[in-house]
C-alpha cells in the first residue's frame, strides 16, 4: 500500500497544469482563383485560455476551449473585396467565426505533431474538423503552434466569390500560427 501511495504521488507531481498566455495569434486565408489568388489575414483573434496539462514533454487538453475570429477584422488589402468577403461570411448578422477545440492528441510517430479536433461554425452552420498542428518548443515555456486546414465553401453553404465571371475554387486554405507561453 505504501508503494502504491508513493507511486501516485510521483505521478501526480509529474503532471502539471499550465496557465497559458497567447503571445502571438494569426490566421491567414488563401482563396485560389483562376484570375487572382486572394490572401486574407486576421490578427485580432479572441482565444479562451486553453486548459493544458503537461506530462513528460506531452501536452493534453483538459477541457475544450473556443477561438473566435471577428469577421470584420479579416482583411485582404482591398476594401471592396473585404466588404464582399464579410458579406459572404454572414456579416452583419454573424459577427464571428467560432472554433471549438475539443481535443488535442500527440502523434505516436512524430512527437512534434498533434491532431486537433473540434467544430468550426460559420454563419451558424457547424462542421467537425481535424487538423495536424506542428508544435515546437522554442524556449523554456514557449510553444509555437502552426498548421493548415482546408475549408470548403460548399460545406457551409457559402457563395464562392467570383471575379471576371469565374468562381473561386471551393476550398479555402486556412493557415494558423499561435505562440503559447506556459506560465
Amino acid at each position: 500500500m505504501k508503494k502504491f501511495i508513493i507511486t501516485i504521488i510521483i505521478l501526480l507531481s509529474a503532471i502539471q497544469l499550465q496557465a497559458i498566455e497567447v503571445s502571438h495569434k494569426q490566421i491567414e486565408f488563401f482563396v485560389d482563383h483562376t484570375a487572382q489568388n486572394v490572401t486574407g489575414i486576421c490578427n485580432e483573434i479572441q482565444i479562451d485560455n486553453p486548459n493544458l496539462q503537461s506530462f513528460g514533454g506531452q501536452y493534453r487538453l483538459r477541457s475544450p476551449f473556443e477561438i473566435k475570429i471577428p469577421i470584420l477584422k479579416i482583411t485582404s488589402g482591398d476594401s471592396g473585396r473585404d466588404s464582399h468577403m464579410h458579406e459572404i461570411l454572414g456579416s452583419p448578422e454573424f459577427q464571428v467565426i467560432h472554433i471549438k477545440v475539443e481535443s488535442i492528441n500527440q502523434s505516436k510517430t512524430n512527437l512534434q505533431i498533434y491532431a486537433i479536433k473540434g467544430k468550426l461554425t460559420i454563419r451558424g452552420k457547424s462542421k467537425e474538423f481535424v487538423t495536424d498542428a506542428n508544435v515546437q518548443v522554442l524556449e523554456s515555456g514557449l510553444l509555437h503552434v502552426n498548421g493548415t486546414l482546408g475549408v470548403k465553401f460548399s460545406d457551409f453553404e457559402l457563395e464562392n466569390p467570383t471575379l471576371l465571371f469565374m468562381k473561386a475554387k471551393d476550398v479555402i486554405q486556412v493557415k494558423y500560427q499561435f505562440d503559447l507561453r506556459m506560465k
